[in-house]
């Protein structure tokens, strides 16, 4: 019963603004088709504007993680065509020596 009276008042609310202001049921249709595809249901604009935002942020880091992979890729690649290169690599991150050398670590 609740709902009826609202719908009532609704309806009564849009004849009375209709008719000061000389629309016809169709604009009225129209208006509040427009009102709830705005502001109402999955499609929100609210909800659009986010999901915009969101893939925005996520095709960033998406470029940010291909340009990393990139740089890792080219330097696995210089580790595997160079000796000098994966040599110095292990001496510098793993402390690796050769076998009549000693090493002193300064912090």
């Amino acid at each position: 019963m609740p709902k009826l009276y609202f719908m009532e008042r609704f309806f009564s609310f849009l004849q009375s603004t209709a008719a000061k202001l000389k629309l016809n049921k169709y604009s009225i249709t129209f208006a509040v088709f427009v009102v709830l595809f705005l502001f109402a249901g999955e499609s929100r604009l609210d909800k659009r504007i986010g999901y915009d935002r969101e893939i925005s942020r996520l095709e960033k880091e998406i470029e940010g993680v291909r340009k990393e992979q990139s740089e890792s890729q080219q330097q696995l690649d210089a580790l595997h065509s160079d000796n000098e290169t994966l040599e110095k690599l292990a001496r510098e991150q793993y402390h690796m020596v050769k076998s009549n050398e000693e090493l002193f670590l300064i912090k």
